[in-house]
């Protein structure tokens, strides 16, 4: 853990001797790109780090921050090592997930968001479209099982606005194609009722989550 440990060292005397900057705080961020697990070991690093770091620097350093939420199951184990004062919450409480092993947390609830979709056309097509099938707009070769003619609705939002894949529909009658850059197809089959104007529900996940509350197309509204 030490191994730059003199690097850290360097750019925390920068901050300290920085007026306007104040060393509140070390952190460490786990599972966001690598997915590398926190764990004992490491948090343990961290703590033993930061405490190295006020014997030499003198700075008090109240918070430190043990990772997001894929530390809420150490959390619950009793698995925290002493010196961990933080933990960067987010999809925990929004979604009511660990992100460690993609578990739900007893007492939270996963359906505190749901994504509104207008169905803008409805309509009877084949469910392998007629032709040589070559790229996508995104660069992506697809293929279509051939299932017959099916009930074939559009939504109007697309992959400019949000991870199509993380969504899971309300109504569990209908089922996701896929979707070009403003548009998502759906198979409405199995459903029953739709017409064109109707609004189709879905639950995101957090990619879908994070996509949809970023892009400018797509407007929120919140209820308490």
């Amino acid at each position: 853990c030490f191994k730059n440990y003199y690097e850290v060292l360097s750019l925390a005397r920068a901050v300290l001797d920085e007026k306007r900057l104040e060393l509140y705080g070390t952190g460490v961020n786990l599972t966001c790109y690598g997915g590398i697990l926190p764990d004992w070991d490491n948090l343990t690093g961290l703590a033993e780090l930061t405490e190295r770091l006020r014997r030499d620097t003198g700075a008090e350093i109240p918070f430190v921050s043990g990772g997001n939420s894929s530390s809420i199951k150490l959390l619950m184990d009793g698995r925290i090592p002493n010196g961990i004062t933080n933990l960067r919450i987010g999809e925990a409480y929004l979604l009511g997930r660990e992100t460690a092993y993609g578990e739900a947390i007893e007492g939270m609830h996963g359906d505190c968001f749901t994504l509104k979709c207008q169905l803008v056309e409805l309509k009877e097509k084949p469910s392998k479209p007629i032709g040589k099938s070559g790229m996508n707009a995104f660069g992506e070769a697809v293929r279509f099982e051939d299932r017959g003619d099916m009930l074939r609705g559009i939504c109007a939002i697309g992959r400019q606005d949000v991870n199509i894949g993380g969504l899971t529909p309300v109504d569990g009658n209908v089922e996701i194609l896929g979707g070009s850059s403003d548009h998502m197809i759906v198979n409405l089959t199995s459903a029953k009722g739709y017409k064109v104007g109707d609004i189709l529900e879905f639950r995101p996940d957090y990619a879908a989550l994070l996509n949809a509350c970023t892009s400018p197309y797509v407007g929120r509204e919140y209820r308490s």
